[in-house]
């Protein structure tokens, strides 16, 4: 039994550090390439590091060329607004389909598992004309609509914290005279703010991360970060190493919402992995 399981202890490990070194050995030659000087990139190895590591040309042209801070601030004005409307209609919409029966519940909760089957781009060409016909293409406003609707995955986290919350808590309420929906927002909602949290950080990340819509709804003068840094990137008159700074930049945000918040990431996926 022992033997069991030490041999368990080292296989386990050694599939860790593999997986680490897998994820870990292209970002070695990302990091030291943005600190390199342009003959430095030409002359020497990428896995050779550079000479001076307080070399921060790179960073500071990627950013004023780029147009990387302009994009920054875009990126979290979407962000802002999308994500405050989303988690709020998610909550209100899982505390409906989590506390009330209705006609059409079952329908309601298929529908919207069904839309985890369905490709973003099959249903593009019929949103794209919508939003034409409405003149909101080319606007940020487009997007923060596409980045705001409900999720299945958001209901499910939703649906599991509410699991957690008596439903006698309610009852009290109502029997004190309250309202659905003073109940709602005074009593349960603040209860749903662990799930929101996670939620945030979930979808934060991804929208965050997201290319097609962006690139398909804006223009020239209004991009997100992972845009600006894609048409940064195409330039063939960009250095490598000056591109590899901006990529450097687009993660730094990414890696400290990470590794400061991996443990409500962590609960969140597991709080998602339930039935409905």
């Amino acid at each position: 039994m022992i033997y069991e399981s030490t041999l368990y202890k080292v296989i386990r490990y050694v599939f860790l550090v593999l997986a680490s070194i897998f994820v870990l050995v292209p970002l070695i030659p990302l990091v030291f390439m943005a600190f390199k000087t342009g003959e430095e990139y030409s002359s020497t190895s990428v896995l050779t590091p550079p000479s001076n590591w307080f070399n921060f040309y790179n960073f500071g042209y990627a950013l004023r060329v780029g147009h990387l801070i302009k994009a920054f601030l875009t990126t979290a004005v979407i962000l802002v607004i999308s994500l405050a409307i989303q988690i709020l209609f998610t909550c209100m919409v899982s505390y409906v389909l989590h506390r009330f029966d209705f006609r059409g519940k079952k329908v309601v909760q298929t529908a919207f598992t069904l839309t985890m089957f369905i490709p973003v781009v099959a249903t593009q060409t019929l949103v794209f004309r919508m939003m034409h016909a409405v003149k909101l293409v080319n606007t940020m406003w487009s997007v923060i609509i596409l980045y705001a609707g409900v999720g299945i995955i958001g209901i499910y986290i939703m649906l599991n914290l509410l699991d957690n919350v008596t439903k006698e808590i309610d009852e009290a309420a109502w029997i004190d005279g309250a309202s659905f929906q003073y109940t709602f927002w005074a009593i349960v909602f603040p209860l749903m703010r662990p799930a929101c949290t996670t939620l945030l950080i979930i979808q934060g990340i991804a929208l965050y991360n997201d290319f097609y819509i962006p690139n398909l709804y804006l223009n020239s003068n209004v991009q997100t970060f992972t845009v600006a840094l894609y048409k940064f990137y195409g330039s063939m008159s960009t250095p490598f190493e000056i591109v590899s700074a901006a990529i450097l930049i687009g993660m730094i945000p990414i890696l400290i919402v990470f590794i400061t918040l991996q443990k409500y990431i962590y609960n969140g996926i597991a709080a998602g992995a339930v039935k409905m």
